[in-house]
């Protein structure tokens, strides 16, 4: 996968260098500092970079500017598109996406070249804008940033999450909470959309949280109720302390200093959480885990394959 990013990446500096070379269609494909041009909506939480712009398309027109959008496709894709001669038909990921550059960036055309990498052959492509997909994309980026819980996403079945590990699928499904607790899965944060560059900002404290913090999160830290596979009770919840039904038991998620009977801090859920929420393995450890002040953590499994010396 890895190699295949970086043919991606060699191809995309090869097509720049080719038309610079041409002599026939002026290129910028970065900026002054040298990095891809950036563009962004909704105060930077949604972004992403093009491959540069072009020049000298037309010869009656030659200072009109069009977005440049480079991909690279095996050959059967390639003869797809080919066949189809559609690159927004072929692609529906590849449409929205140079439609939403060119609408940041209010463009009316982009030249899109597509290289086939099992023979290096070449479909060139201009695309006008749809002003109706973009303002689509920015009410969707909105719905998805601004929401308290995951967009509906890939079936159980599909290909895409077979290729990946047990781990990913079970959290990418919802069976059990992600792996890190940080600010930006907790029930007190929220994305600023209406600043220049992106913020979060916590209501429990009122202030920004800057990167670094908030992916080391805090003992504050409460789980977002969308992404726990248990019944929510928000009759019962308070700002220190998310409830939740499994079974025939009540359980809480709590803030760190809180921890008691069947009350848990963020990171206990997430282990517990691997179990699907067991009520008898729960019950079971519950006495034992209030009379050593025990806590759920992470077990370490040796690998015996992995002989050390």
């Amino acid at each position: 996968m890895l190699r295949l990013f970086d043919l991606g990446n060699r191809i995309e500096d090869q097509v720049v260098d080719y038309l610079k070379a041409s002599g026939v269609i002026d290129v910028s494909a970065v900026d002054k500092e040298g990095k891809q041009y950036r563009a962004s909506i909704l105060g930077g939480h949604s972004s992403g970079a093009c491959d540069g712009f072009v020049k000298r398309v037309y010869e009656d027109n030659p200072e009109k500017v069009l977005l440049l959008e480079i991909k690279s496709a095996n050959d059967k894709r390639f003869n797809e598109l080919v066949k189809l001669q559609d690159y927004q038909g072929w692609s529906k990921t590849y449409q929205w996406q140079i439609q939403c550059y060119m609408g940041i960036f209010q463009l009316d055309q982009a030249l899109v070249v597509v290289v086939n990498k099992n023979n290096s052959n070449v479909y060139t492509e201009i695309v006008d804008f749809v002003p109706q997909i973009w303002e689509d994309a920015q009410a969707k980026a909105h719905q998805i940033i601004c929401s308290d819980a995951p967009p509906e996403g890939m079936g159980e079945k599909d290909w895409r999450l077979k290729t990946q590990s047990e781990e990913y699928r079970n959290i990418y499904l919802g069976k059990r909470l992600p792996s890190s607790v940080n600010c930006r899965n907790c029930v007190s944060s929220k994305p600023v959309i209406e600043s220049n560059f992106p913020v979060w900002f916590c209501k429990r404290f009122n202030e920004s949280i800057d990167k670094d913090k908030q992916a080391a999160g805090c003992p504050s830290h409460l789980w977002r109720p969308s992404l726990v596979n248990a019944t929510h009770l928000p009759d019962k919840s308070t700002a220190s302390m998310m409830a939740y039904q499994a079974g025939i038991i009540d359980f809480y998620n709590v803030t760190a200093e809180h921890r008691g009977e069947y009350k848990y801090s963020s990171s206990e859920m997430r282990e517990l959480s691997k179990s699907g929420f067991d009520t008898k393995m729960m019950m079971d450890m519950e006495p034992i885990k209030t009379m050593f002040d025990g806590e759920y953590v992470p077990v370490q499994v040796m690998d015996e394959g992995n002989v050390p010396f």
